[in-house]
């Protein structure tokens, strides 16, 4: 498996392992306001769900529009903006009076949409990238694509357990969001430092060129 095979599968295995964690954190989120029942545990999973396949779809958009790490390294911010911001919009969205007004099922549905579908939407773009990035690295386009789906649902797995029996019964729901943003905001920066590298690079090697042009 060549480097950047080997970057996109971490890559989308991070990703992975971030939304199942922040899709377990999520009834915790919310608890304070709308309580834990099978009414919010169905908006958290269709939520999520709807999240990750819009971003898909404009992961898709991107990946053709955008070189993969410029992207990624600026998908990786703002999904560490996104999961940053589930705070503060689940307090806003439970002390919204508009909320107040609508059937209990329609309230618990909108206080997640407004608090969880920004970050997984944000999260759900990286995989498309990631998958072109690793495209562009392999001429077996089947078992790049395979690759990445299956590491990115490795990663889901291992969000799922850690979230479940380690970090949400071990640490508060502030420190999680935190935790995952920083991973995210790492990778964002790891992107960004691979970008700058390469362009030191390429500085180095054009100016011994330029000046044999003119010897």
């Amino acid at each position: 498996m060549n480097r950047i095979r080997w970057l996109a599968n971490a890559t989308v295995f991070v990703s992975g392992a971030c939304i199942m964690v922040v899709e377990l954190l999520a009834g915790r989120v919310i608890s304070r306001y709308v309580g834990q029942s099978l009414y919010t545990w169905t908006a958290i999973i269709g939520v999520v769900l709807a999240g990750i396949s819009i971003g898909n779809y404009a992961g898709g958009i991107i990946a053709d529009r955008w070189m993969p790490r410029r992207a990624l390294a600026a998908l990786f911010l703002l999904s560490a903006v996104g999961c940053l911001g589930v705070p503060g919009l689940n307090t806003l969205a439970g002390h919204w009076p508009l909320l107040w007004e609508r059937a209990w099922p329609a309230r618990i549905l909108s206080h997640i949409l407004l608090t969880f579908l920004p970050p997984a939407v944000l999260l759900g773009t990286i995989s498309p990238v990631a998958a072109r990035m690793a495209l562009g690295a392999d001429t077996r386009m089947g078992r790049a694509v395979g690759d990445v789906y299956a590491w990115g649902s490795v990663g889901a797995i291992a969000g799922t357990f850690l979230a479940g029996f380690v970090l949400i019964p071990a640490f508060g729901v502030t420190s999680i969001v935190w935790g995952v943003s920083v991973i995210l905001a790492l990778m964002g920066l790891l992107y960004g430092s691979v970008i700058a590298s390469g362009k030191q690079r390429g500085r180095v090697v054009a100016a011994p060129v330029s000046g044999a042009g003119d010897a």
